[in-house]
């Protein structure tokens, strides 16, 4: 009877992968493998690139096409070079088509994005690892340059060359104000820096809720990849270096300190964790600054989340992240050209405290770019514009957040809350009347 069962589970999944599949080929995507299956499922299998390789390139293009269907509020020529970190993800931890026929995640921990590339690339030549990083690096220089051009400017109209920045859709039509614009991208650039997360525990001290604040974080650096698996490092992230450690990575010559451009394969940006833990909340960070600075800085620090997550994977780089650098740069040229900082150091760390997982009440969520953009099942809006509906005191769409799934009904009431402890005077949600969710 067990074993009749597990069969009939298993033709069952593989009736619901093939429609999937079908379905986003004619771009009516039911996004049940956009998201943690609900179910109980039986444990992950962990497999390795070297022993199921075939196996990971044709779930890789399944995954991909997939993730294509979706609503986005971008053009295809954006989402070809930004999704392929998308499957990255879902594959090192068993998402979203990365399962079995019992519905099993299949893992691959040590997937990489040059990897996912490689088995896209088979299918088209345009998404070879080095190509697909040279655009993301052209999207993120270009921006840095039309930023710099048009700093003196009272307004911004947020297009260039008659293209909304990034690509994003969102941005189109979009005219606001040159100051308020960069102070959402300054408070956001830096809101990741370490020191900074370090300076708020040491000033704050506590959470709302009177408890120790506890906020985690990294630094990116740029490494010999060849000599940094030569030490049998294979994921910094994953560890807790201490400064000594660093140092003593710098003296074997792995992490590069000199200040100048670096370029793949010989080098490559390598995330090390320094505390370990719960770090920022992307949705929080976002709920603060609109609440605090509105419109224009809400969409300012969207921008800059957005330059984080291509900064990941470029052909070219250098040390400290295009983002906490372009962040320097422009509170830099502000000071210059107007003679005070477009952002204090204090609401660099109220940001931080504001936004920290941990804080009370917990809050375990960080949407990704793409979810961002994403207009979620049972929305008709993509969340972006639904976390600014709720600064608004609009009606906002019930739906699920970020990879891991977080209800948006839990997530405006966590934000409501800390809004009142930082005295900020925001309706809390009220949710568009539907006779039900939408799967």
């Amino acid at each position: 009877m067990v074993r009749r069962r597990r069969q009939h589970r298993s033709r069952w999944q593989a009736v619901q992968r093939i429609e999937a599949v079908l379905d986003a080929v004619r771009g009516r995507a039911s996004e049940r493998y956009d998201r943690r299956d609900p179910e109980r499922r039986p444990r992950a299998h962990l497999l390795d690139l070297q022993r199921y390789g075939r196996l990971f390139d044709r779930l890789a293009a399944l995954d991909f096409e997939y993730l294509l269907s979706l609503d986005f509020a971008a053009p295809p020529e954006i989402l070809r070079i930004l999704l392929p970190q998308s499957v990255l993800g879902r594959a090192q931890n068993g998402h979203g088509f990365w399962r079995d026929e019992a519905g099993a995640p299949l893992v691959f921990r040590d997937a990489t994005f040059d990897r996912v590339l490689a088995a896209l690339a088979s299918l088209d030549p345009t998404l070879q690892g080095p190509l697909v990083r040279q655009a993301r690096g052209r999207r993120l220089e270009r921006l840095a340059g039309w930023l710099h051009e048009n700093l003196g400017r009272p307004e911004l109209l947020l297009e260039d060359g008659g293209e909304p920045l990034l690509g994003v859709e969102l941005l189109r039509d979009q005219r606001v104000a040159t100051r308020e614009f960069l102070r959402g991208m300054v408070l956001a650039g830096w809101m990741d820096d370490f020191g900074r997360r370090r300076l708020c525990m040491a000033h704050h001290r506590r959470t709302f809720a009177g408890w120790p604040l506890e906020i985690a974080g990294g630094q990116t650096f740029v490494v010999r990849p060849d000599l940094l698996a030569a030490v049998g490092i294979a994921d910094p992230g994953r560890g807790e270096f201490a400064p000594e450690d660093l140092d003593k990575l710098a003296d074997l010559g792995i992490i590069q300190r000199e200040d100048r451009e670096y370029t793949r394969p010989e080098y490559e940006q390598a995330y090390f964790r320094l505390r370990a833990g719960e770090g920022v909340s992307d949705d929080l960070a976002l709920i603060w600054i609109g609440a605090r600075h509105g419109w224009a800085a809400f969409l300012g620090a969207f921008v800059m989340d957005a330059v984080d997550t291509y900064d990941k994977f470029l052909w070219r780089f250098r040390p400290g992240g295009f983002d906490g650098r372009l962040a320097g740069e422009l509170q830099a040229r502000w000071r210059e050209h107007y003679g005070e900082p477009l952002v204090a150091d204090e609401e660099i760390l109220a940001v931080i405290r504001f936004a920290a997982k941990l804080n009370a009440p917990d809050c375990l969520l960080s949407s990704s770019h793409r979810r961002f953009i994403q207009t979620e099942a049972g929305s008709k809006v993509a969340t972006l514009l639904n976390h600014w509906r709720f600064l608004q005191g609009d009606p906002v769409y019930e739906i699920d957040l970020g990879y891991s799934r977080f209800p948006s009904r839990k997530f405006y009431e966590i934000a409501h809350k800390r809004l009142q402890f930082m005295d900020i005077d925001v309706t809390p949600a009220r949710f568009v009347a539907s006779p039900g969710r939408r799967r």
